[in-house]
């Protein structure tokens, strides 16, 4: 089902992980797509796959936290497809520091791509869906943005900035039927993992934070973006999506089989019986 049939979209980052599955997935059912990343030979890559599926795609080498990249990448998708229905915000860092003794060049160059870069994005690709009458825009920022954790102070920060810049932006563009909202990965197998990115001893110690025990896969937040940024979702606006396999619902991540009844029996024990 082309379920995106005649609709043109935008995706930063898209040039690999979530960006590059959404990319595909959307193409896939009837985008049009712009592939906008800093590696513009990466998205170049990128919109050549799409093409070589029957689809059509082109790559624009540009920065998310640059107002004017974000304004040229918006008028040459203009320019080629002559409309803008859907943008997806992905372009993302990670680094790791600390609150007490951490780099400020580090927090600030995580803000910048993070929450400016989604911020800049926004004012760009409103304007056409304004104009036009409606759009949907969707934001990646993580469960992160849901939760505290250590050693990553700047991009547990700028997720939460995505997750309430997401809510005002809601706010102020529902009177033009734009739609704005986030999905919020628990840990997914991407180079944003750096060295650990598809290795198995790693991301399988990683998946035990999540109850499903394992790390997510980029087609799986992809099929959530795509139902977002569709007409499917005409009636959802403001809300901050998790596809996490369950890391924000639970303290302590996956159990193995048993250890549920163990426990319950453990407690169960120590509590007192009523006479």
């Amino acid at each position: 089902m082309s379920i995106h049939r005649d609709h043109v979209a935008i995706v930063t980052g898209g040039a690999s992980g979530i960006g590059r599955a959404t990319a595909l997935l959307l193409a896939a059912e009837g985008a049009r797509v712009c592939i906008v990343d800093l590696d513009g030979d990466a998205a170049e890559t990128v919109a050549k796959e799409i093409a070589a599926a029957g689809g059509q795609a082109f790559a624009f080498a540009g920065d998310c936290s640059s107002p004017e990249d974000n304004e040229e990448m918006v008028r040459r998708t203009l320019d080629r497809f002559g409309s803008l229905q859907i943008a997806y915000l992905n372009a993302g860092i990670a680094r790791g520091s600390s609150v007490r003794g951490g780099d400020l060049a580090v927090w600030d160059e995580v803000v910048s791509v993070n929450l400016r870069g989604v911020y800049l994005g926004m004012r760009a690709v409103c304007e056409p869906m304004i104009e036009a009458g409606s759009g949907s825009i969707v934001c990646t920022a993580s469960v992160a943005g849901l939760r505290g954790g250590r050693y990553m102070p700047s991009y547990y920060a700028s997720k939460h900035g995505v997750v309430g810049l997401v809510k005002a932006a809601a706010c102020e563009f529902a009177p033009h039927s734009v739609r704005v909202n986030a999905v919020c990965p628990g840990v997914i197998d991407t180079p944003i993992l750096g060295p650990a990115h598809g290795v198995k001893q790693v991301t399988d110690r990683l998946g035990r934070g999540h109850l499903l025990g394992r790390v997510g896969w980029p087609e799986e937040v992809a099929a959530l973006v795509s139902f977002l940024a569709s007409e499917q979702a005409a009636f959802i606006t403001g809300v901050a999506y998790p596809v996490d396999g369950g890391m924000s619902a639970s303290i302590g991540g996956a159990a193995d089989p048993g250890e549920g009844e163990e426990l319950h029996e453990q407690f169960s024990a120590g509590v007192p019986k009523k006479s």
